[in-house]
């Protein structure tokens, strides 16, 4: 293929967008789908604060700690932002934020490196980004090349 009839597949072809709670909501269920694997806590901090990370560096993908900190601290609130719902974020922008938040939670608290349980999440979550539906074993098959309890002996 040209570089030409790359550019206009790219340009007739429509880019999928994703809303802030589409992201939010897969974010959420990867990290289910994960400790429900894993049999460990969902309250666990390394959740939290990845998931704090991720909603930020959505938004800022230049954020630093400090600014993901700040927003988990900040009193939650039922209140909905009005462009929570329009889509607004590539695939890529999604991606970024999820791997990147997840690591700069784990270099941050944790102060190591991602392991199986965090690629879990992050795998499970851009996933079900794009399949709400997905289970596990679509992800382990899919994700890894493995089984399910393969994946399993790794958390």
């Amino acid at each position: 293929m040209t570089i030409l009839e790359s550019l206009a597949t790219t340009v007739t072809s429509p880019v999928k967008l994703y809303s802030r709670a589409q992201v939010r909501t897969a974010v959420n269920d990867g990290v289910t789908m994960a400790v429900d694997e894993a049999h460990v806590s969902s309250y666990a901090d390394r959740f939290a604060w990845a998931v704090t990370a991720v909603m930020t560096l959505l938004d800022a993908p230049s954020a630093r700690w400090a600014d993901v900190k700040n927003r988990h601290y900040q009193p939650s609130s039922d209140v909905v932002a009005a462009d929570d719902e329009a889509p607004q974020y590539t695939r890529e922008q999604v991606s970024q934020a999820v791997n990147n938040g997840v690591d700069l939670a784990v270099e941050k608290e944790r102060r190591g490196y991602a392991d199986d349980l965090d690629n879990l999440v992050v795998n499970a979550a851009l996933t079900l980004l794009d399949d709400p539906d997905a289970d596990f074993y679509k992800v382990a098959t899919e994700c890894y090349s493995e089984s399910p309890r393969v994946i399993r002996s790794w958390l």
